[in-house]
């Protein structure tokens, strides 16, 4: 399965495997492609306004937004094959010898190494989400009313995608033996945590603010 490419799976193959006996894809790539649904969503939200809308400077912002929407959602599909990589290279560094205090040593310098990137996996998932989320508030007072369900299924998925994928980014932080690069990760972790709640606020106030409430 080393060549394989679940982004470019059908959405049926991909929940088949989700779903499976293999350990991969899981969790992150799942998180990756709520993700890349939520920028989607808001692609189609913008493309729904500019059919729509005659205000030139409403048209300006929903055209910036949706070209901004469709590389955030390209970005983020090629991390869900990311995500699967950066798994399998823990997974092979967790099988490698460690009978002697070398093979030990290299073990864990090799274990660390795949933990810090499979952390940074979802980090770019939640700050490619974190960029969602702020497009909502952006777009918000340009929205239509047939499409407001849209952009809320964009926000409640980018919220979701933030929150599983710095979940997942804590607890590979929290297996590493390198304390200093885990308290790194961890601050970048809590850096984006408080991006997200202002943002998630915000997004959630616009959403109320038009009768969607929570």
């Amino acid at each position: 399965m080393g060549s394989t490419s679940y982004i470019d799976d059908s959405l049926r193959s991909f929940l088949v495997k989700l779903g499976g006996k293999s350990p991969e894809p899981a969790g992150g790539a799942a998180l990756a492609l709520a993700g890349a649904s939520a920028a989607a969503l808001m692609s189609l939200t913008c493309h729904t306004g500019l059919s729509s809308s005659t205000s030139p400077d409403e048209q300006a912002v929903l055209s910036a937004c949706q070209l901004q929407s469709e590389q955030l959602s390209a970005r983020i599909q090629h991390l869900i094959d990311e995500d699967v990589r950066a798994y399998r290279a823990v997974t092979r560094s967790l099988r490698l010898p460690q009978a002697t205090p070398d093979q030990h040593a290299e073990r864990r310098r090799a274990l660390d190494q795949a933990l810090a990137h499979a952390s940074e996996i979802p980090l770019e998932v939640a700050r490619a989400c974190l960029d969602i989320l702020d497009l909502a508030v952006r777009i918000e007072p340009s929205v239509s009313p047939p499409v407001m369900g849209d952009l809320a299924a964009a926000v409640h998925l980018a919220e979701a995608a933030i929150k599983g994928s710095l979940r997942n980014a804590r607890i590979n932080a929290g297996t590493m033996a390198d304390q200093e690069r885990a308290g790194e990760i961890r601050a970048s972790i809590d850096d984006l945590a408080r991006r997200a709640r202002a943002l998630t606020e915000q997004a959630e106030q616009a959403l109320r603010a038009r009768g969607f409430a929570e």
